[in-house]
C-alpha cells in the first residue's frame, strides 16, 4: 500500500501527463533527442489517483473526450527510463508500466466536485480504476505519466482495455548525465529530481525503485500552482 500524503505540509512535484487519442505514444518518441508529445504539466503528489488524472486532463482539453464522452475509457501507463544493469555504458532506454483505466460516465462516484455537484458531468463519474494512486505504482519524481484516450466503439460498446505490457523502447542516445531507473539523474525535461552522486553514479547499498536511495537528499519543487494543468 502506498504511503499516504499529507498534501498540507508536503510540497507537490511537477509531472508530465502525455497525451493521445486511439493509442499509447511509442516509448522512442519520449527519447530525449525528440520533441516532447502533446502533454499537459500538473503539479501533484504520489497520492493523486487516477480519477483525480482523468478530471485534470478533461478539464484542461475537454476537446480531448468525444461527445458524448460517456463510454470513453481512458488508459495509463507509467514511463520511465529503465537501467536494469547498473553497470552497463551506452545509450540507455525507457520502459512502462501499467497503471490501470477509467470509463467515463459509467456511473461510478466520479471526482469530489465540492461547492459545484449540481454541474456534475459524465466525465466525473468513472468506474475501473479510479482510486488507484500513483503511489501504488511506485511512481518515484521524474516519471512520465502517459495516458491513451479511447472513444465508445461504433456499436456503444466500451472499447477493450490495452493488455497488460512491459515495453523498452528501442537505444536512444543519453542526454546530459546518466538517467536511473529509480527517477534521478541528469534531467531529460524540466522539474525532475536529481541525485548529486559522485559521477552521476547509481547510490551504493540495497534499494529498491521507489525507495530514497540511501544518503539521498532529495529535491524539492516550488509549487506554482495547485493541481491545473498547461497543455504542451
Amino acid at each position: 500500500m502506498a504511503q499516504k500524503v499529507d498534501r498540507t505540509t508536503t510540497t507537490p512535484f511537477l509531472l508530465k501527463l502525455f497525451y493521445r487519442t486511439g493509442a499509447f505514444h511509442r516509448l522512442e518518441e519520449f527519447a530525449p533527442n525528440q520533441p516532447a508529445p502533446q502533454h499537459v504539466q500538473i503539479y501533484t503528489w504520489t497520492s493523486c489517483t487516477l480519477r483525480e488524472l482523468t478530471h485534470l486532463l478533461t478539464t484542461a482539453l475537454p476537446s480531448l473526450l468525444p461527445s458524448p464522452a460517456i463510454g470513453t475509457r481512458l488508459s495509463f501507463r507509467l514511463i520511465f527510463p529503465d537501467i536494469r544493469d547498473p553497470q552497463r555504458q551506452g545509450p540507455g532506454r525507457f520502459t512502462s508500466k501499467d497503471l490501470g483505466s477509467v470509463v467515463i460516465g459509467a456511473g461510478g462516484p466520479g471526482v469530489d466536485l465540492r461547492n459545484d455537484e449540481d454541474d456534475a458531468r459524465p466525465a466525473d463519474r468513472l468506474e475501473g480504476d479510479a482510486d488507484k494512486t500513483l503511489g501504488d505504482a511506485r511512481f518515484v519524481i521524474g516519471d512520465y505519466v502517459s495516458c491513451a484516450v479511447f472513444p465508445p466503439l461504433p456499436n456503444g460498446d466500451v472499447a477493450a482495455p490495452p493488455g497488460p505490457r512491459g515495453l523498452r523502447s528501442p537505444e536512444f542516445p543519453r542526454g546530459p548525465g546518466p538517467v536511473r531507473e529509480n527517477g534521478f539523474g541528469g534531467g531529460f525535461g524540466r522539474g525532475r529530481g536529481r541525485y548529486e552522486a559522485p559521477r552521476g553514479s547509481v547510490p551504493s547499498g540495497e534499494w529498491r525503485r521507489g525507495e530514497v536511495p540511501p544518503g539521498s537528499m532529495g529535491a524539492g519543487f516550488s509549487p506554482r500552482g495547485r493541481g491545473r494543468g498547461r497543455a504542451y
